[in-house]
């Protein structure tokens, strides 16, 4: 069993079309951009896909997200950066099992509010919520048995 990764960006005209990897990677880690994509936010499907690649992969997971890219077309760092933070910051309400024996109720309501503004920062700048058109456009690309038309039945939108 095989376990990969696919993206698709959506291009000027609204469709969704593949994103290879291995050039998000090299965008990623600095050693070759992407300059069609110099200066933008663009809305990007990810997905992992679970299984055989010739005949019985699934889509297992799928996350819809928006990525920027500096002006030369790599990744955004310091967007990327604030993602990561914004994350930790948002769960930060939900991480401690056991309060400290020092901490009071305002204590724990501070933490909420900020995780909570945390939490809408991060959608506001980071989320992208695809229309269900979007979302079956998506899987109709990235998974393999519903291409096929192996798998009886709606498929399941994953989020």
């Amino acid at each position: 069993m095989s376990v990969w990764r696919r993206y698709l960006v959506k291009d000027v005209t609204g469709r969704l079309v593949d994103l290879p990897s291995s050039l998000l990677d090299r965008a990623d880690d600095g050693t070759a951009p992407l300059p069609h994509f110099a200066g933008r936010c663009v809305e990007l499907v990810a997905a992992v896909i679970v299984g055989d690649r010739k005949s019985h992969a699934r889509v297992t997971e799928l996350a819809f997200t928006k990525l920027y890219f500096d002006q030369m077309g790599y990744v955004d760092a310091a967007k990327r950066e604030r993602m990561i933070r914004l994350m930790l910051e948002s769960c930060a309400d939900r991480r401690c099992p056991q309060p400290p024996r020092d901490a009071g109720p305002e204590d724990f309501d501070r933490l909420s509010r900020r995780a909570g503004a945390a939490r809408d920062q991060l959608i506001r700048e980071f989320g992208w919520e695809p229309k269900p058109a979007e979302r079956d456009a998506a899987l109709s690309r990235l998974d393999p048995a519903r291409l096929r038309g192996t798998r009886p039945g709606p498929v399941r939108t994953l989020h």
